[in-house]
């Protein structure tokens, strides 16, 4: 029987609270790409979880920063099946702003690899 996959992101999945993101950023690592830069952490078990960051740096326009963050819920939502248990923290970066969802998943997919949070042998 197969398991189930769900597609939904779920309130338990998301990072809010101050005192999570300062662990990540904290006990993590980093990796960066052109479009996003992630902070994570491995877990030992339970479900992975994500936190989303664009900043007034990043952009002035809300707009944008919406953009962007509608973009990596998208990426992390759609892909989290294929990841082990961890804490991740989504920065976005200049580069995001004319990119396409295409281009986010592929450079988050290539991080993950990198970082080896993602289950998939081939990367």
């Amino acid at each position: 029987m197969e398991k189930k996959v769900s597609f939904s992101l779920h309130k338990e999945e998301r990072i809010k609270k101050s005192r999570d993101f300062k662990y990540v950023f904290e006990s993590g690592k980093s990796l960066g790409g052109v479009t996003l830069a992630l902070y994570f952490i491995l877990k030992s078990n339970g479900k992975p979880r994500a936190g989303f960051i664009a900043s007034k740096r990043f952009s002035k326009k809300a707009v944008d920063r919406n953009r962007a963050k509608r973009l990596m819920r998208e990426v992390f939502r759609l892909n989290k099946h294929r990841l082990y248990p961890c804490d991740i923290v989504f920065i976005a970066k200049k580069g995001i702003k004319g990119a396409s969802y295409f281009d986010v998943e592929k450079d988050f997919l290539k991080l993950a690899c990198k970082a080896g949070i993602l289950r998939e042998k081939e990367c």
